[in-house]
């Protein structure tokens, strides 16, 4: 009797994933042929020897674009001229690729189980690639004549419709996806757990974190929470079906109660910068502030006018400080969340589920960044602030309801413009791509030359804008020539900004295929006007879909140019609105008993439930990154408005460059002993001057920004027309500018010198030659240990009313540091020596040290890094040998810190260059290191031998 009943209910099941795989089937053949394209791409590029930036980009490039594009056409054209045949390509193409993720993923387990580590992965990899390639297309050049006969065409229809149907191609395509997925995620060789999507939740060491009581916790926090979307869902269809009429304002509820929420779960009261990052934006704010600058005649950002205003607004409102300016980013990126959650409740029926779920991915992209030891909050460039106006414009998109323009979009058309390069490309990406394929759709070919008129309208109005303003203000116009300058630098193939891909991290790949299937669709759309009825492939997806997998593509851009594994989570908000919309459709088709759907729905739960679980344990932790609302009152018993705001002001006030606490980005204590003296020189002489003439030279890690972070403190700025230091040297056309700016300083003015100069860069330089061709610099006692103080005295001029010696140059002083930090290293290498804990051959960071047994002094641990006083420690096991590399060593240290380590126990030899010809015997006279620092390399090794 049972099956009697079900019969009836399982056709009408078959029959409608019947109707939606078919709908499907082009978009994942589109997909999955683009996949192979990409494999014979990488196949090509390494036989013709193509840079490996240059072959990054192509991958990424092409991957989204050209290769959908034309993949969607040829399938297209293939199944209007001879169905059978473009049947049996869509086959050919899914199993071609099930075969090359399948063997990918077996190469990736084959790497962790053997002992070939990264290089057997990369030769193993690239084979799989070649062959997968060469055999699809051996594949394809023997059906292509065999196709031509209907005969053979009707018995490969009649194989495919009995061992290839589309449910069984689909869920094959899906598993084996899910499987490479997880075993390619990373490739780890060396990691016991496989990759970080299982250690992420395994302590690293015995009764760390996370243990056991906090997993089960966030495990089950994380089924409640699914639990929860799930029966929304159920609720939502419930309203939908049976009071129609009360449904948009409850879904219009939830819209504002999630936006209230995540602000709640996303505000952080830690206020952490990381200085060099947030100078980019800080030091052109008080440029303007401070001294005297112009927007774009003389004041530049490489992100742009928008991000360096809100830093000014900023410090208009509250003091000068990382803080203010980390308070600014930040409420960029809380616009940024609501907005996103606009364009999710806009992209889906399911809209109260699409912002619960909306919520999780905010969680998950706090939890994500630094691979869950970072702060997306302490870099100012990595979300609102970077895309804020491109997100405005997705949003203003989906809200069009048929209409081509509307106030918001020229309102994001003309923000876009004001903002910066990147804001101006994405919108005008979104905007005219919309609108392209509407119109081509449409046969509209007129229409469209007019729509991209009226759309590029705003953002010319933007540029004129800014233009006259700034002539206006300055009697100049906006030097765009210098601010694109910026761009020689920062591109995804510049040497110094991108970073190849190094072929061990592919957890890029759902946000790539994501962004295919997109584009296939909405080409599919625009090129097959027989699927305009269909609502799937109706207007919605040019509204909601195209500017999602844009702007996916905008965000995703930085990975493919940085090839920083945990940067990719950048396009995670973007990538949600993609894929949220796509999983409760396919919940909806489980609860209608569709059985493919449901097994594809399960993947997607099980994603968000790992997701889930990984945002409970690394955001709310009590010792991370984060200090939002539940941390504040649950571990600092700030649990109201009051508290919370007496909090606040607190961090404000604290000088958050000179508490590096954990940040891997924080100055060094010696740089902050540069800039402690430095400004000290500068409140006990400057007076009421607003500007002084600083010369701090780098930072232990090579950064041109400690004279302006020692002005920031001092509510100063540079005599010289500089925004960021460290920025403005990347563009030899504004260093020429600043170094050739008409200033004249006068007799007395207060120059302050590092007395070791060697670390000057080039505009520092370029000053300081200028003031000993002028005058000469007339010392001030007392001085501090690293840091000057002079007073300039112009050529033919008299002396200055306050009595100083005549010193015009001081040498290098000796600055030795605290004893504690000589006996904190001492502790490191004693432990070393006594480690008994596994320990392979390679490079070793902190949690790997403390597998072994070697606990790091806490004073030299920043999360996963080792520090010294001067800056990072590498640190590396060969044999039965410890080397220990000091990085960032100024000159004046060097011979101290020679003579000092050669006499701890344990140390066999001791150099100051990697070089084997340097490394002396232990201990050593003061005059040998001597002649060694000469060379001021930076760096002291220290070749610890490994004893008990």
């Amino acid at each position: 009797m049972m099956g009697r009943v079900q019969e009836p209910f399982s056709g009408a099941a078959r029959q409608r994933s019947g109707v939606w795989l078919a709908d499907v089937a082009p978009l994942l053949s589109s997909a999955t042929l683009t996949f192979l394209g990409i494999l014979f791409e990488i196949a090509i590029a390494k036989q013709l020897g193509i840079a490996p930036r240059m072959r990054t980009m192509l991958v990424f490039v092409s991957g989204i674009s050209i290769l959908p594009l034309g993949a969607m056409t040829l399938q297209n054209w293939l199944e209007r001229r001879a169905p059978k045949a473009g049947r049996l390509l869509e086959a050919a193409n899914i199993w071609c690729s099930v075969a090359a993720l399948v063997g990918l993923a077996l190469v990736a387990l084959a790497c962790w189980l053997g002992k070939g580590g990264i290089e057997f992965w990369r030769k193993s990899a690239l084979h799989v690639a070649e062959v997968s390639a060469v055999g699809y297309i051996a594949l394809i050049a023997w059906l292509r004549p065999t196709c031509r006969t209907e005969k053979f065409l009707d018995r490969a229809d009649a194989v495919i419709a009995r061992w290839s149907s589309r449910s069984t191609q689909t869920s094959a395509l899906v598993f084996a996806f899910a499987a490479a997925l997880i075993a390619l995620f990373k490739i780890e060789p060396d990691n016991r757990y496989f990759n970080p999507l299982f250690s992420f939740f395994v302590p690293t060491v015995p009764g760390g974190y996370p243990d056991r009581s906090s997993l089960l916790f966030a495990t089950f926090t994380s089924a409640l929470f699914v639990a929860i979307g799930a029966c929304l869902l159920v609720f939502e269809r419930h309203l939908a079906a049976n009071h129609p009429a009360r449904l948009p304002s409850a879904q219009r509820a939830t819209l504002a109660i999630a936006i209230v929420a995540s602000v709640f779960i996303s505000f952080d009261f830690s206020f952490a910068a990381d200085p060099f990052h947030y100078m980019t934006v800080v030091g052109p704010a008080l440029h303007l502030l401070h001294g005297g600058g112009t927007l774009m005649v003389d004041t530049f950002s490489q992100y742009g006018p928008g991000p360096v205003v809100v830093t000014y607004l900023a410090f208009q409102l509250g003091p000068p400080s990382f803080a203010i300016a980390n308070i600014a980013i930040q409420l960029c990126n809380l616009i940024f969340y609501g907005l996103f959650l606009i364009a999710l409740w806009q992209s889906t029926r399911s809209r109260m589920t699409a912002v619960w779920f909306g919520l999780a991915f905010i969680a998950f992209w706090l939890a994500g960044w630094g691979n869950g030891q970072g702060n997306v909050n302490s870099a100012p460039s990595v979300l609102g602030a970077r895309y804020l106006p491109i997100m405005l414009m997705a949003v203003a998109l989906g809200g069009q309801r048929g209409a081509r323009h509307s106030a918001i979009t020229f309102l994001a058309g003309f923000l876009s413009s004001l903002w910066s390069i990147e804001a101006f490309i994405g919108s005008a990406a979104l905007y005219a791509g919309s609108l392209a394929l509407i119109n081509l759709r449409d046969l509209t070919y007129a229409r469209l030359a007019r729509d991209l008129v009226v759309a590029a309208l705003p953002m010319i109005a933007g540029l004129a804008a800014l233009s006259v303003g700034t002539l206006v203000a300055a009697g100049s116009w906006p030097a765009f020539d210098i601010y694109l300058g910026f761009l020689s630098s920062y591109n995804p193939l510049a040497q110094f900004w991108s970073v190849p891909f190094d072929a061990t991290f592919w957890g890029w790949l759902p946000i790539l295929a994501a962004v295919a299937i997109a584009v296939a669709g909405c080409w599919l759309l625009t090129i097959d006007r027989r699927r305009v009825s269909r609502q799937a492939t109706g207007d919605a997806w040019l509204q909601h879909v195209l500017p999602a997998a844009i702007l996916t593509a905008v965000t995703g851009a930085y990975f493919a140019g940085r090839s920083v594994d945990f940067t990719v989570i950048i396009a995670l908000l973007p990538f949600a609105l993609l894929f949220v919309p796509a999983a409760l459709w396919l919940a909806g088709l489980t609860l209608d008993g569709d059985r493919v759907a449901t097994s594809l729905t399960a993947i997607a739960a099980a994603a968000v439930f790992w997701a889930s679980i990984f945002s409970c344990l690394y955001v709310f932790r009590t010792d991370g990154a984060y200090s939002l609302l539940v941390q504040e009152c649950r571990d600092m018993g700030r649990c109201t408005p009051s508290a919370l705001g007496h909090g606040m002001t607190e961090a404000t006030r604290q000088e958050l460059a000179l508490s590096p606490g954990t940040n891997i980005w924080a100055l060094t204590d010696y740089d902050r002993t540069i800039v402690t003296e430095a400004r000290t020189l500068i409140e006990r002489y400057s007076g009421a001057d607003a500007q002084i003439t600083v010369l701090l030279g780098g930072s232990s890690g090579g950064q041109q920004m400690l004279s302006d972070i020692a002005l920031m403190y001092a509510r100063k700025w540079h005599t010289w027309p500089r925004s960021f230091t460290f920025s403005d040297e990347l563009v030899p056309a504004l260093v020429e500018r600043i170094l050739a700016a008409p200033v004249r300083p006068a007799t007395g003015d207060l120059v302050l010198l590092r007395r070791d100069p060697t670390s000057l860069g080039t505009i520092e330089r370029g000053i300081l030659s200028r003031l000993r061709a002028d005058g000469r610099l007339c010392y001030l006692e007392p001085g501090g240990t690293e840091v000057s103080g002079y007073r300039f005295w112009r050529h033919g001029e008299p002396s200055p009313v306050e009595a100083c010696a005549d010193r015009p140059d001081d040498g290098p002083h000796l600055a030795v540091p605290e004893h504690g930090e000589l006996t904190a290293l001492a502790e490191l290498i004693e432990r070393t020596r006594g480690a008994r804990g596994p320990l392979s051959n390679g490079p070793l960071d902190a949690p790997a040290l403390e597998r072994g047994g070697i606990h790091v002094p806490e004073s030299m641990r920043r999360k996963q890094y080792v520090f010294s006083f001067w800056g990072s420690v590498s640190m590396a096991k060969a044999a039965d040998q410890f080397v220990i590399d000091l990085n960032n060593v100024p000159s004046s240290t060097c011979n101290w810190l020679l003579v000092e380590a050669s006499h701890l126990a344990g140390v066999a030899r001791v150099a100051n260059s990697g070089a084997l010809l340097d490394e002396q015997s232990t201990p050593i006279p003061a005059s040998r290191a001597a002649e060694l620092c000469a060379k001021n390399t930076g760096m002291v090794r220290i070749i610890v031998k490994g004893g008990g």
